[in-house]
């Protein structure tokens, strides 16, 4: 078996690509490399670029449904230019002491969960440092304080360094992104779907942040907090890949590296929904949540033998708690910025099972994801009427990504 590359991975059967690469053939003196990559033939704009042995791309919205696969090695997707920064970024070694996190958009649920996540030790939340950026000068220089201040009295476990940055370096030095910025927040009073409104404000701060993350070569995690969360991740997929005419050219940023974290939150209030009535035990062992954070976001209690009135009821507790806070008089940031970022980032950059966006056949959906290169949805099994909920909805997905003009034809 011929080899390309001397680092942890190396390429097999791909000479055109290693020499894209500059890896010339392995030596035999080499120690067997970490991982060994596959091409394989696929459709980029539907696919993940780069999958790990446990993930079967062919099978699309089926791998909800079906456990991990025992294949040899890596596989990769020739036919997305882009996929060769990505090989090379995953060739190169991790950094042993923790990841850097960049956040970007220090409003309520930016500065909640920068809050959380500059309180966790690194050891527990594996971030080294938290760097933090703001439009609003005097904003960013407040929370570069705030995070400052926090500290443990004699405390064991070091915390993560915060400092600010501007996006440039951020993209230059982090290994993920989060994107907390928004514009154009509907006020309180307004009725209806109220995240939707903000896709085309944060789409256009969005595009400033792909673009230097574009000149940077960035290849690290992009991941969403501001709403609509699955409608942006979609956006960023779509605008950091296509010309100017709309049209697919695959040189941005892979798909699978790309997430949404909203679906944390939905989650949390759905259990709360079960903890009040007494279910919260077999729900957290067997339950799950699926798809947008959003009204459409549903919730079993059981995913392999689900009661229907338990699953209604969660259902509804998920989407119906944001309504209830606002008519409150206040605004919910507090669960989404604890549920979904705070308290959900940690585990997934551990490569632990978390709840987010992520891309299933062609669109993103919310569902337990693991990260081993890019965040993969994680199959269980599932009772029939399980499957025919999540078909469903992600059919509707699809649907309306392409109204939205967010799918290439």
């Amino acid at each position: 078996m011929r080899l390309f590359g001397q680092g942890r991975a190396a390429l097999v059967g791909d000479p055109a690509t290693a020499e894209r690469l500059g890896w010339g053939t392995r030596r035999r003196s080499r120690p067997d490399p970490e991982l060994i990559l596959s091409p394989r033939e696929g459709d980029p704009r539907r696919e993940p670029w780069v999958a790990p042995p446990w993930y079967r791309p062919a099978l699309r919205l089926e791998t909800l449904r079906h456990g991990p696969a025992r294949q040899p090695h890596w596989t990769y997707l020739t036919a997305a230019p882009g996929v060769a920064r990505d090989l090379a970024r995953l060739a190169a070694p991790p950094d042993p002491r923790g990841f850097s996190v960049g956040l970007a958009g220090l409003g309520r649920v930016g500065g909640v969960a920068a809050t959380v996540l500059a309180a966790a030790p690194s050891r527990v939340s594996g971030i080294r440092e938290l760097v933090i950026h703001d439009v609003d000068a005097a904003n960013q220089q407040r929370w570069l304080l705030e995070l400052g201040s926090i500290a443990r009295w004699q405390g064991r476990g070091e915390l993560p360094l915060v400092r600010a940055a501007g996006p440039r370096e951020i993209f230059e030095r982090c290994d993920a992104f989060l994107f907390a910025a928004t514009d154009g927040v509907p006020p309180l009073g307004t009725r209806g779907e109220v995240r939707m409104v903000q896709l085309a404000p944060n789409r256009a701060i969005l595009r400033g942040f792909l673009a230097e993350a574009r000149r940077a070569a960035f290849a690290g995690l992009f991941l969403i907090v501001s709403d609509p969360v699955e409608w942006l991740a979609q956006s960023v997929f779509f605008d950091s890949n296509s010309d100017r005419q709309g049209r697919f050219v695959g040189d941005g940023l892979a798909p699978e590296r790309i997430a949404g974290l909203g679906l944390g939150v939905m989650w949390a209030r759905a259990l709360a929904a079960a903890r009040r009535r007494g279910w919260s035990e077999t729900v957290a062992r067997a339950g799950a949540a699926y798809g947008p954070h959003s009204k459409e976001v549903v919730a079993f209690d059981d995913v392999a033998r689900p009661d229907r009135t338990r699953s209604e009821r969660l259902s509804r507790a998920a989407r119906e708690c944001n309504f209830k806070v606002r008519d409150l008089g206040h605004l919910p940031y507090v669960g989404p910025g604890v549920s979904s970022v705070g308290l959900m980032l940690p585990p997934l950059l551990a490569g632990r099972e978390a709840l987010a966006s992520v891309f299933v056949d062609g669109v993103y959906f919310g569902a337990p994801a693991r990260l081993t290169w890019g965040l993969y949805p994680t199959g269980r099994r599932m009772a029939d009427e399980v499957w025919t909920a999540l078909a469903g909805l992600h059919a509707r997905l699809r649907a309306r990504a392409r109204a939205l003009d967010l799918l290439w034809e």
